[in-house]
């Protein structure tokens, strides 16, 4: 069957630059643009438009679908022309099972992995973007999570909701709006706490604890049980990383046939 990609009416729309790309890189597409209801197998960028609703049908009825959205390595900084990535996952929006892999991707982004700390005194909350939140059915995620941390530490708790500013959302935004970053909120944090923000990558790669919902791309990395917030875990993180690098490509290797190589390899 074909390859039904739903293009966004907005032809600007950086959601093009995957879905041109998986125009020569599937064998055969089909272009969707009044977002129609299909069997699948289809591809998503982001929520724009009907995506969602279109998702969650196809997830009801257990259709194949590919999800693309922004990378957890090498962001789009607003130049089509310069490296960058788009995430793709089958079937999930972010990857439930990982694999071993080379650590040559990974490397390719200069990303130092700190020590673990053991020490810090506020807990980050990170909130992820309120349609996130209703794919997963926890629309009072903030409000849930700060209460349920109320009950199992005194440690102070600073919430950071999702950076949005000029018509676009995270890292971008930060630099578009003059926001402060990560980074700054999260320096000598105890530990980081989100649903599926990839935020938490950040954070391991600083050395920061996190906790996480079970759908997070690095829930491996940290504990699910907020009761258990202060006994962290700090494991090993290079095998998750360097799995997550494989979940990721450039625009012309999504045209050239290799994400779709790597995506169908454990099916």
């Amino acid at each position: 069957m074909p390859l039904q990609l739903y293009c966004p009416p907005n032809k600007q729309s950086k959601a093009y630059l995957v879905l041109d790309a998986a125009r020569k890189g599937w064998p055969d597409t089909i272009d969707i643009t009044n977002y129609a209801r299909g069997d699948g197998p289809a591809m998503f960028w982001g929520f724009v438009g009907e995506n969602f609703n279109l998702m969650k049908d196809l997830e009801r009825r257990q259709k194949d679908f590919y999800f693309a959205d922004m990378p957890y390595f090498g962001r789009w900084n607003g130049d089509n022309n310069a490296t960058h990535y788009w995430r793709i996952t089958k079937n999930e929006l972010h990857p439930s099972t990982h694999y071993h892999r080379s650590s040559d991707r990974f490397e390719l982004f200069d990303k130092t992995i700190e020590p673990w700390k053991n020490d810090g005194g506020h807990i980050l909350v990170c909130n992820s973007s309120p349609t996130m939140n209703r794919w997963y059915g926890h629309t009072d995620w903030v409000q849930d999570t700060v209460a349920k941390l109320q009950q199992h530490t005194d440690r102070k708790i600073v919430v950071r909701e999702k950076p949005r500013a000029k018509g676009t959302s995270g890292p971008r935004a930060v630099e578009l709006g003059g926001l402060k970053t990560f980074e700054e909120d999260a320096k000598g944090a105890w530990a980081v706490v989100t649903s599926i923000s990839m935020c938490a990558i950040d954070a391991v790669c600083m050395g920061i604890p996190v906790f996480t919902s079970p759908h997070s791309a690095i829930r491996q990395l940290g504990l699910q049980d907020l009761a258990k917030i202060e006994e962290p875990i700090r494991p090993s993180r290079e095998p998750i990383l360097y799995s997550l690098a494989y979940n990721q490509f450039t625009p012309y290797e999504i045209a050239n046939g290799f994400a779709k190589e790597i995506l169908e390899q454990h099916k």
